[in-house]
């Protein structure tokens, strides 16, 4: 039933802009309510608001479309609970009685059928073999080393202390390229994080909780609580992002916000 939502604000010849300047909600988030792409949007408290707040801007019941979204909701924790439930792996079939006691019987028999010269002269070997060892051995105890090479060690010095330099270098060149993001919850905030376009993280901070993360080159924030989050970004404080409940986007570096 969500298509309604797009059918009626077509009816009152509303565009996206106008209903979003109207309720402050982003765009961007009507337009997935409107397309039911209810995955994209931020969390259920907040989403089932803007449902809410949407469907009564343009006249139509909001428990319609909350129907949808609840059933959604739904199925997506049934497919969480069944990919919870599935076994990781199979075990493997223990196996039976019967051909364990084969195996060993045959073991048995093949230990009483081995000839008793061979046994005795494998013994013989053994003893040869220790006695020689423990010669070898005697005679190492008591050669002198050669003298240690003084040029070898002054190499190997300088090499290890090359390393050394190498790696502090290497942490150096990492340091300036790393970008650093500390965020303190003042209220209660949802938010999306992409890291370098490649990670995605979400947190539900209480009042007082902290959080710190690094990137390489950047970060793209989904804030849900623009007036409830106190961001520095490299050390740097952002200021007064928005109001209490506004939803924010931000690029960092590129933002300057």
């Amino acid at each position: 039933m969500y298509e309604e939502l797009k059918k009626r604000r077509l009816e009152l010849k509303k565009t996206l802009e106008e209903i979003a300047e109207k309720t402050k909600i982003k765009k961007h988030c009507l337009q997935l309510i409107e397309e039911g792409k209810f995955d994209e949007l931020p969390i259920e408290v907040y989403t089932r608001a803007y449902i809410k707040t949407y469907a009564e801007s343009i006249g139509i019941d909001p428990s319609i479309i909350l129907k949808d979204y609840e059933e959604y909701l739904k199925t997506k924790k049934q497919n969480v609970q069944q990919i919870e439930l599935k076994p990781k792996f199979e075990s493997e079939p223990e196996p039976k009685p019967e051909i364990l006691k084969k195996s060993s019987d045959k073991k048995i028999f093949s230990l009483k059928k081995f000839p008793a010269w061979a046994m005795t002269a494998g013994i013989i070997f053994a003893v040869i073999f220790v006695i020689i060892f423990l010669i070898q051995f005697d005679k190492k105890e008591y050669e002198i080393p050669p003298p240690p090479s003084i040029k070898q060690e002054v190499i190997s010095e300088n090499t290890k202390v090359q390393e050394k330099i190498d790696k502090n270098e290497q942490k150096q060149e990492i340091s300036v390229h790393q970008q650093s993001l500390k965020i303190e919850a003042i209220d209660k905030v949802w938010m999306r994080i992409t890291i370098d376009d490649k990670e995605k993280k979400e947190f539900l901070l209480n009042p007082g909780q902290k959080i710190e993360l690094q990137a390489d080159k950047s970060f793209k924030l989904h804030i849900g609580n623009a007036g409830g989050v106190k961001i520095l970004f490299n050390d740097k404080d952002l200021g007064k992002l928005g109001e209490t409940g506004q939803v924010v986007y931000l690029n960092l570096p590129q933002d300057k916000n």
